[in-house]
Parts: C-alpha cells; sequence; structure tokens
C-alpha cells in the first residue's frame, strides 16, 4: 500500500532534547514527499503558532494538528476549530484556582495567558512552547473562547492529579496525559485521532495509507487510527506494549529513519 499522509507528533517524537532536528535532513526527505504527492502533518499537543517555529521556510505548506486535535490547519488555511464553552471554562478555572500546586497556561486560536503570579523560572521554562504569551492578573480576565488548558505538574504527581481532576472537570471537557509531567484539559469531542479521522476524510485518505509517529499517551488515538502507528523506542513499556510498529529513538532521529526506509525500499521499518 502507498503511503498518501505522515502525521508526527513533536516533542519526544520528531525533535530531540534540545527541541530541534535535523532540518538538513528532513528537507532532503519533505523534497521526496512533496515530489510523490505525500502530505506532512505536524500533530502535536503545541499551539499553532509554536508548531510554525519549528518550519519556518515551510511553515505555510504543511498540515499542522494543533492544541492535541482542537485546532487544525493546512497551508494557512482552517478547516476545523474547538474551544471548551464559557460556562465550562469558567468552572475550570473555579476548579484550577482551588490547586495551586498546578501551573497552567490557557490557549486561545491566537493567544496564551498565564498569571501574573507565576513564578519566573516557570515562565521562561515554557516561554518557548507558549509564543505570544501575555500575563493576566486572574484567568476569569480571558476574553476569548478558550481552546485548552495546559497545566504544568512540578512535583510529577500526573496520574494522581488526573484522578483529582477527573471528577470535578465539566463533562463536556476531558484531559490528555501530554507527558513530560504535563497534562491538557480539553473539549471531550478532541483528539489526535479524531483531528486523523478529519484529514482522511478531507483528503479522502484511507488508515493504511497513513504512517504516525508517538511518545505519549495523547498519542494513542492517532496511532489507533491509522494502519502504520509507529511508537518511539523511547516511549514507555507500557505504550509500545499495545502497538505493532517501533520507530528507533528520537535520539537517534527515529521519525526519520522510518520515513527514509520508507521511501528508499516502499517497505516498512520495525524496531520491535
Amino acid at each position: 500500500m502507498t503511503i498518501k499522509m505522515i502525521a508526527v507528533d513533536m516533542d519526544g517524537t520528531f525533535l530531540d532534547e534540545h527541541s530541534s532536528y535535523n532540518q538538513k535532513r528532513f528537507d532532503n526527505i519533505y523534497q521526496i514527499l512533496k515530489e510523490r504527492g505525500i502530505h506532512f502533518v505536524v500533530a502535536s499537543g503545541n499551539p499553532y503558532l509554536k508548531l510554525q517555529q519549528c518550519f519556518p521556510h515551510i511553515q505555510n505548506e504543511l498540515t499542522y494538528i494543533a492544541e492535541n486535535g482542537g485546532y487544525i490547519i493546512s497551508q494557512g488555511k482552517e478547516l476545523f476549530s474547538a474551544h471548551l464553552s464559557s460556562q465550562d471554562s469558567q468552572l475550570i478555572i473555579d476548579t484550577l484556582q482551588t490547586m495551586p500546586d498546578i501551573l497552567c497556561w490557557v490557549c486561545t486560536k491566537k493567544q496564551s495567558y498565564t498569571l501574573e503570579s507565576l513564578p519566573e523560572k516557570y515562565y521562561q521554562m515554557f516561554l518557548p512552547y507558549f509564543p505570544n504569551v501575555q500575563k493576566v492578573k486572574n484567568f476569569h480576565d480571558i476574553k476569548e473562547p478558550i481552546m485548552k488548558f495546559a497545566l504544568y505538574l512540578p512535583k510529577s504527581n500526573v496520574n494522581e492529579r488526573i484522578d483529582d481532576l477527573t471528577g470535578v472537570i465539566p463533562q463536556n471537557a476531558r484531559i490528555v496525559d501530554s507527558g513530560h509531567d504535563c497534562i491538557d484539559i480539553i473539549p471531550q469531542n478532541v483528539s489526535k485521532g479524531h483531528a486523523i479521522q478529519f484529514l482522511m476524510d478531507y483528503l479522502h485518505i484511507s488508515t493504511d495509507e497513513v504512517m504516525a509517529f508517538g511518545d505519549a499517551k495523547n498519542d494513542i488515538e492517532m496511532l489507533q487510527m491509522v494502519k502504520y502507528g509507529y511508537v518511539m523506542e523511547n516511549a514507555k513499556d507500557s505504550m509500545k506494549e499495545q502497538f505493532q510498529w517501533i520507530a528507533p529513538s528520537y535520539h537517534h532521529e527515529g521519525v526519520l529513519e522510518v520515513i527514509e526506509y520508507y521511501l528508499q525500499t516502499h517497505s516498512f521499518y520495525n524496531q520491535r
């Protein structure tokens, strides 16, 4: 079967430990993808503006699944967006105010927000991930529709805090584990899996014509949606046990390795 679309998660998957990638190698691969009509899709929990910055030379050529599936843009054209209702957003803000150990960034379509009270070291730590960020005194001051609450857990008690939040957030919202001690609260009907399905329908592509890569729990639905769903070697064992296809670690440019192998041999690399 011929691959017609490739979707890649970013942190822990496409990007290395320095949030970078081998641009020369990727550019060579991308040129072949273009020649063969294969769509390259960036699928991440990060905001759209952040994802664009990763590909400055071709940013308007690519398709993006941003905000864990809540925002889909292709060649600069918005295809889909979802946001939490005003009522649900206010309830979530009220809930987070009772949990001071959780650090929060709020994402709207064109802007990110954090609190004026956020310690400077955390503001600087996450500034690369939230471009166009604005500090506010209270999240209730935000007027635009909210697409996502991005939460960081400095104490690394991810499962415990997910349990705490699951019982108190509105039914129309869901929690996803983004890895790296981060979780997101997003609309209930949003996921990378739904976004991939949307793009397959939009582009008239079948599941066995798609290759996808991921390393964290928020990638599971995307990897399950396609025939060639690759888990990175650096992912947790519990994640790798769920899937047939394993790509080399992001330390070894695993995504590029697998794509390059397919383009050269028309067969599928597997590290398992």
